[in-house]
Protein backbone atom coordinates (compact mmCIF):
# COMPACT_ATOMS: atom_id res chain seq x y z
CA UNK A 1 0.00 0.00 0.00
CA UNK A 2 2.83 2.38 0.89
CA UNK A 3 4.57 1.58 -2.39
CA UNK A 4 1.36 2.32 -4.31
CA UNK A 5 0.80 5.61 -2.44
CA UNK A 6 4.43 6.65 -3.01
CA UNK A 7 4.18 5.83 -6.72
CA UNK A 8 0.91 7.72 -7.06
CA UNK A 9 2.35 10.76 -5.27
CA UNK A 10 5.47 10.66 -7.44
CA UNK A 11 3.34 10.44 -10.54
CA UNK A 12 1.28 13.41 -9.40
CA UNK A 13 4.43 15.48 -8.83
CA UNK A 14 5.81 14.56 -12.24
CA UNK A 15 2.44 15.20 -13.83
CA UNK A 16 2.36 18.64 -12.23
CA UNK A 17 5.93 19.61 -13.02
CA UNK A 18 6.23 18.24 -16.56
CA UNK A 19 3.77 20.66 -18.12
CA UNK A 20 5.42 23.66 -16.44
CA UNK A 21 9.01 23.07 -17.59
CA UNK A 22 9.99 23.32 -21.25
CA UNK A 23 12.71 20.67 -20.81
CA UNK A 24 10.11 18.17 -19.56
CA UNK A 25 7.38 19.16 -22.01
CA UNK A 26 7.80 16.05 -24.24
CA UNK A 27 6.94 13.86 -21.26
CA UNK A 28 3.92 15.84 -20.09
CA UNK A 29 1.27 14.45 -22.43
CA UNK A 30 2.11 10.75 -21.86
CA UNK A 31 2.20 11.20 -18.09
CA UNK A 32 -1.09 13.09 -18.07
CA UNK A 33 -2.69 10.52 -20.38
CA UNK A 34 -1.60 7.72 -18.02
CA UNK A 35 -3.03 9.56 -15.01
CA UNK A 36 -6.34 10.18 -16.80
CA UNK A 37 -6.56 6.46 -17.57
CA UNK A 38 -6.63 5.66 -13.86
CA UNK A 39 -10.09 4.54 -12.71
CA UNK A 40 -11.06 7.76 -10.93
CA UNK A 41 -14.76 8.68 -11.09
CA UNK A 42 -15.71 11.18 -13.80
CA UNK A 43 -18.05 14.09 -13.13
CA UNK A 44 -21.67 13.80 -14.24
CA UNK A 45 -22.08 16.20 -17.16
CA UNK A 46 -25.20 17.54 -18.82
CA UNK A 47 -24.89 19.93 -21.79
CA UNK A 48 -27.96 21.93 -22.77
CA UNK A 49 -28.29 23.75 -26.09
CA UNK A 50 -30.48 23.88 -29.18
CA UNK A 51 -30.68 21.04 -31.69
CA UNK A 52 -28.16 22.81 -33.91
CA UNK A 53 -24.41 23.12 -34.46
CA UNK A 54 -24.04 26.58 -32.96
CA UNK A 55 -21.57 27.31 -30.19
CA UNK A 56 -22.13 24.04 -28.32
CA UNK A 57 -20.92 21.72 -31.07
CA UNK A 58 -17.27 22.31 -30.21
CA UNK A 59 -18.03 21.09 -26.68
CA UNK A 60 -19.92 18.04 -27.95
CA UNK A 61 -17.10 17.13 -30.33
CA UNK A 62 -14.48 17.52 -27.61
CA UNK A 63 -16.42 15.20 -25.31
CA UNK A 64 -16.88 12.72 -28.15
CA UNK A 65 -13.21 12.73 -29.12
CA UNK A 66 -12.09 12.57 -25.50
CA UNK A 67 -14.50 9.71 -24.65
CA UNK A 68 -16.05 11.86 -21.94
CA UNK A 69 -19.66 10.78 -21.24
CA UNK A 70 -22.27 13.53 -21.08
CA UNK A 71 -26.01 13.99 -21.41
CA UNK A 72 -26.75 15.87 -24.63
CA UNK A 73 -29.94 17.85 -23.97
CA UNK A 74 -31.36 19.71 -26.97
CA UNK A 75 -34.13 22.26 -26.57
CA UNK A 76 -36.69 23.47 -29.07
CA UNK A 77 -37.21 27.24 -29.25
CA UNK A 78 -40.53 27.02 -27.35
CA UNK A 79 -38.80 25.00 -24.63
CA UNK A 80 -36.02 27.59 -24.44
CA UNK A 81 -38.56 30.41 -24.07
CA UNK A 82 -39.89 28.67 -20.97
CA UNK A 83 -36.41 28.00 -19.53
CA UNK A 84 -34.70 31.31 -20.38
CA UNK A 85 -36.00 33.40 -17.43
CA UNK A 86 -34.27 31.09 -14.95
CA UNK A 87 -31.23 30.14 -17.04
CA UNK A 88 -27.83 31.30 -15.82
CA UNK A 89 -27.03 34.61 -17.58
CA UNK A 90 -30.18 33.97 -19.65
CA UNK A 91 -28.20 32.11 -22.28
CA UNK A 92 -27.18 28.79 -23.77
CA UNK A 93 -25.19 26.59 -23.75
CA UNK A 94 -25.26 25.49 -20.13
CA UNK A 95 -23.10 22.77 -18.64
CA UNK A 96 -24.14 21.01 -15.45
CA UNK A 97 -21.23 19.45 -13.54
CA UNK A 98 -22.39 17.18 -10.72
CA UNK A 99 -25.50 19.34 -10.37
CA UNK A 100 -23.77 22.74 -10.52
CA UNK A 101 -24.53 24.86 -13.59
CA UNK A 102 -21.97 26.82 -15.63
CA UNK A 103 -22.40 29.10 -18.64
CA UNK A 104 -20.15 30.56 -21.38
CA UNK A 105 -19.12 28.21 -24.17
CA UNK A 106 -15.44 29.15 -23.97
CA UNK A 107 -15.24 28.33 -20.28
CA UNK A 108 -17.07 25.04 -20.65
CA UNK A 109 -14.94 24.10 -23.68
CA UNK A 110 -11.77 24.69 -21.67
CA UNK A 111 -13.16 22.60 -18.80
CA UNK A 112 -14.02 19.53 -20.88
CA UNK A 113 -10.75 20.02 -22.74
CA UNK A 114 -8.83 19.74 -19.49
CA UNK A 115 -10.80 16.68 -18.44
CA UNK A 116 -10.04 14.93 -21.74
CA UNK A 117 -6.46 16.11 -22.28
CA UNK A 118 -7.49 18.03 -25.40
CA UNK A 119 -6.52 21.30 -23.72
CA UNK A 120 -2.80 21.08 -22.89
CA UNK A 121 -1.48 22.02 -19.47
CA UNK A 122 1.95 23.09 -20.74
CA UNK A 123 1.81 26.91 -20.92
CA UNK A 124 3.32 27.26 -24.38
CA UNK A 125 1.20 24.47 -25.84
CA UNK A 126 -1.88 26.08 -24.29
CA UNK A 127 -0.80 29.40 -25.81
CA UNK A 128 -0.88 27.85 -29.29
CA UNK A 129 -4.35 26.46 -28.63
CA UNK A 130 -5.61 29.81 -27.32
CA UNK A 131 -4.13 31.56 -30.35
CA UNK A 132 -6.13 29.35 -32.72
CA UNK A 133 -9.24 29.73 -30.57
CA UNK A 134 -8.78 33.50 -30.74
CA UNK A 135 -9.01 33.37 -34.54
CA UNK A 136 -12.10 31.17 -34.24
CA UNK A 137 -13.70 33.63 -31.81
CA UNK A 138 -12.81 36.65 -33.96
CA UNK A 139 -14.58 35.09 -36.93
CA UNK A 140 -17.65 34.32 -34.85
CA UNK A 141 -17.71 37.92 -33.58
CA UNK A 142 -17.51 39.21 -37.17
CA UNK A 143 -20.50 37.11 -38.24
CA UNK A 144 -22.83 37.72 -35.28
CA UNK A 145 -23.93 41.27 -36.25
CA UNK A 146 -25.35 39.88 -39.51
CA UNK A 147 -27.78 37.85 -37.40
CA UNK A 148 -28.45 40.58 -34.84
CA UNK A 149 -29.52 43.10 -37.50
CA UNK A 150 -32.55 40.97 -38.30
CA UNK A 151 -33.80 41.54 -34.74
CA UNK A 152 -33.58 45.33 -34.96
CA UNK A 153 -37.24 46.34 -34.77
CA UNK A 154 -36.34 49.99 -35.38
CA UNK A 155 -35.69 49.04 -39.02
CA UNK A 156 -38.15 47.92 -41.64
CA UNK A 157 -37.92 44.31 -42.79
CA UNK A 158 -36.65 45.45 -46.16
CA UNK A 159 -33.88 47.53 -44.57
CA UNK A 160 -32.90 44.68 -42.25
CA UNK A 161 -32.62 42.34 -45.22
CA UNK A 162 -30.60 44.88 -47.18
CA UNK A 163 -28.15 45.41 -44.34
CA UNK A 164 -27.80 41.69 -43.70
CA UNK A 165 -27.07 41.01 -47.36
CA UNK A 166 -24.44 43.77 -47.33
CA UNK A 167 -22.82 42.34 -44.19
CA UNK A 168 -22.84 38.79 -45.53
CA UNK A 169 -21.24 39.87 -48.81
CA UNK A 170 -18.42 41.53 -46.85
CA UNK A 171 -18.00 38.40 -44.72
CA UNK A 172 -17.89 36.11 -47.77
CA UNK A 173 -15.58 38.37 -49.80
CA UNK A 174 -13.20 39.61 -47.11
CA UNK A 175 -13.57 38.12 -43.63
CA UNK A 176 -13.66 34.42 -44.54
CA UNK A 177 -10.71 34.56 -46.97
CA UNK A 178 -8.61 36.40 -44.40
CA UNK A 179 -9.44 33.99 -41.57
CA UNK A 180 -9.14 30.86 -43.73
CA UNK A 181 -5.68 32.03 -44.85
CA UNK A 182 -4.70 32.47 -41.20
CA UNK A 183 -5.94 28.95 -40.41
CA UNK A 184 -3.83 27.58 -43.24
CA UNK A 185 -0.76 29.39 -41.91
CA UNK A 186 -1.31 27.75 -38.52
CA UNK A 187 -1.61 24.35 -40.20
CA UNK A 188 1.56 24.95 -42.17
CA UNK A 189 3.47 26.09 -39.08
CA UNK A 190 2.27 23.11 -37.10
CA UNK A 191 3.26 20.60 -39.78
CA UNK A 192 1.14 17.94 -38.11
CA UNK A 193 -2.16 18.42 -39.90
CA UNK A 194 -3.57 19.99 -36.72
CA UNK A 195 -3.85 23.65 -35.82
CA UNK A 196 -1.93 23.85 -32.57
CA UNK A 197 0.43 20.95 -32.04
CA UNK A 198 1.19 17.32 -32.80
CA UNK A 199 -2.27 16.00 -31.97
CA UNK A 200 -5.86 17.30 -32.01
CA UNK A 201 -6.95 19.79 -29.38
CA UNK A 202 -10.05 21.77 -28.45
CA UNK A 203 -8.98 24.32 -31.07
CA UNK A 204 -9.34 21.72 -33.83
CA UNK A 205 -12.78 20.73 -32.57
CA UNK A 206 -13.88 24.38 -32.38
CA UNK A 207 -12.71 25.16 -35.90
CA UNK A 208 -14.18 21.91 -37.23
CA UNK A 209 -17.59 22.82 -35.81
CA UNK A 210 -17.27 26.33 -37.24
CA UNK A 211 -16.36 25.05 -40.70
CA UNK A 212 -19.26 22.59 -40.67
CA UNK A 213 -21.60 25.50 -39.97
CA UNK A 214 -20.09 27.81 -42.58
CA UNK A 215 -20.14 25.16 -45.33
CA UNK A 216 -23.62 23.89 -44.48
CA UNK A 217 -25.35 26.18 -46.97
CA UNK A 218 -27.72 27.21 -44.18
CA UNK A 219 -26.38 30.77 -43.82
CA UNK A 220 -27.84 33.15 -46.40
CA UNK A 221 -25.07 34.86 -48.35
CA UNK A 222 -22.35 32.41 -47.28
CA UNK A 223 -21.86 29.83 -50.03
CA UNK A 224 -21.33 26.21 -49.07
CA UNK A 225 -18.26 26.32 -51.33
CA UNK A 226 -16.56 29.03 -49.26
CA UNK A 227 -13.73 26.66 -48.23
CA UNK A 228 -13.03 25.24 -51.70
CA UNK A 229 -10.04 27.50 -52.45
CA UNK A 230 -8.16 26.43 -49.32
CA UNK A 231 -6.66 22.96 -49.87
CA UNK A 232 -4.86 22.73 -46.53
CA UNK A 233 -8.02 23.71 -44.68
CA UNK A 234 -10.06 21.19 -46.66
CA UNK A 235 -7.51 18.50 -45.83
CA UNK A 236 -7.72 19.46 -42.15
CA UNK A 237 -11.52 19.26 -42.30
CA UNK A 238 -11.43 15.79 -43.86
CA UNK A 239 -8.82 14.58 -41.38
CA UNK A 240 -10.77 15.86 -38.36
CA UNK A 241 -14.03 14.35 -39.61
CA UNK A 242 -12.32 11.00 -40.15
CA UNK A 243 -11.17 10.65 -36.55
CA UNK A 244 -13.07 7.51 -35.46
CA UNK A 245 -14.79 9.10 -32.46
CA UNK A 246 -15.69 12.24 -34.44
CA UNK A 247 -16.89 10.23 -37.43
CA UNK A 248 -19.10 8.16 -35.13
CA UNK A 249 -20.53 11.27 -33.49
CA UNK A 250 -21.26 12.99 -36.79
CA UNK A 251 -22.88 9.88 -38.23
CA UNK A 252 -25.11 9.49 -35.17
CA UNK A 253 -26.25 13.11 -35.41
CA UNK A 254 -26.51 13.56 -39.17
CA UNK A 255 -29.58 15.41 -40.40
Amino acid sequence: MLRFATGLASGAVVGYCCPKLDALAPYAAPVEDAMRALPFPKPQLKLTYFDAIGVAEKIRLTCALGALPFTDTRLSFPQWAAVKPTAKFGQLPLLEVDGDTYAQSGATLAYVGKLTGLYPSHPRAALRVDEALGLHDDLGAAIRPSFAVMRDEALSLKERQRRQAEMRARIADTTLPCTFAHYERLLQASGSGWLAGPRPTVADMAVLAQLRWLTSGAIDGIPASCMDSYPQLKAFYARACSLPAVDKWLAAHAK
